[in-house]
């Protein structure tokens, strides 16, 4: 009975880690899209500001907002 409550332990805990992994990729992937936005704003000529829309798509577009985050 001791071999299975470790292998029981061993997959809950191989199961939490990539809970874990998943849950700080998704995090990651929010604050660098999340800065991306900001850094944009702050390029833009201070009398324009970026339009509404342009953060909106990027809002909606994870991938685009990485693509511009890998440029700058």
């Amino acid at each position: 009975m001791d071999v299975w409550n470790l292998i029981l332990y061993v997959v809950a805990s191989l199961l939490a880690l990539k809970s874990l992994a998943s849950l700080m990729t998704h995090h990651k992937k929010v604050v660098v899209q999340q800065l991306a936005i900001e850094y944009t704003q702050e390029l833009a000529p201070k009398g324009k500001k970026a339009s509404s829309s342009d953060s909106l798509n990027a809002e909606t577009d994870p991938a685009s907002a990485d693509q511009q985050a890998s440029a700058a």
